[in-house]
């Protein structure tokens, strides 16, 4: 059933995957995300090791946040290119009336990475990843420190042709040159999943959620 989406910048965790909804779950829904080093072969939970102030799975399947995760800086780079195995990748309540829902994306490594351009978001439907959103620069990059939050948004607009309902997505990161990096996170949608359609985009990394959403 379509929902609002209401208005709370709460950085709930969850973990899940693609793209274009034209309804999002209420942010309590959330799920938590799997992470992989390599494409199709995810392994459950997050890595092992994960520093405070990174979310951590509840008992109730919900993400929780043992600490606040700054952003990034944007227009910066540090260390090499973020990687699905550096960082954890979750959906977050948009909040607001606009049809969205944000990924974040916390550095649980040891060391700093940058997040380049946007991310590769997929699903089991999907041929090709989800368009980049107009006016998006896909040249943007986020410094993160450890303990450090990217986020991007997946537009979701109610207008679109093929709609489809999806409980799964995948994401990959990019490199300098804004080609995909190997390995992918798989992300389960929020509540009973997410309608996306040809109208669904997604915005490049940002150090706060109001510049992912624009």
């Amino acid at each position: 059933m379509p929902f609002r989406l209401r208005r709370s910048f709460a950085l709930v965790a969850v973990v899940g995957a693609t793209v274009f909804a034209t309804t999002a779950c209420d942010a309590d829904g959330d799920a938590t995300a799997v992470q992989s080093g390599d494409a199709g072969s995810p392994t459950a939970g997050s890595p092992a090791g994960s520093p405070a102030g990174t979310p951590s799975a509840s008992d109730d399947g919900q993400a929780t946040s043992s600490g606040a995760g700054q952003g990034g800086e944007s227009g910066k780079e540090v260390g090499d290119a973020c990687t699905t195995e550096k960082v954890q990748v979750e959906f977050a309540d948009a909040g607001g009336t606009r049809p969205a829902v944000l990924l974040k994306a916390t550095n649980i490594s040891d060391t700093a990475c940058t997040a380049y351009g946007l991310p590769v978001v997929g699903h089991p439907a999907a041929k090709t990843p989800l368009t980049t959103a107009p006016g998006t620069d896909a040249h943007a990059t986020v410094a993160l420190d450890p303990g450090e939050t990217a986020y991007a948004a997946l537009l979701l607009p109610e207008k679109g042709a093929h709609p489809h309902t999806t409980t799964s997505f995948t994401l990959g990161l990019r490199d300098k040159d804004g080609d995909p990096l190997d390995g992918t996170a798989t992300l389960k949608a929020p509540g009973e999943g997410l309608t996306v359609n040809d109208a669904s985009r997604v915005t490049a990394w940002q150090a706060n959620q109001e510049d992912a959403l624009g």
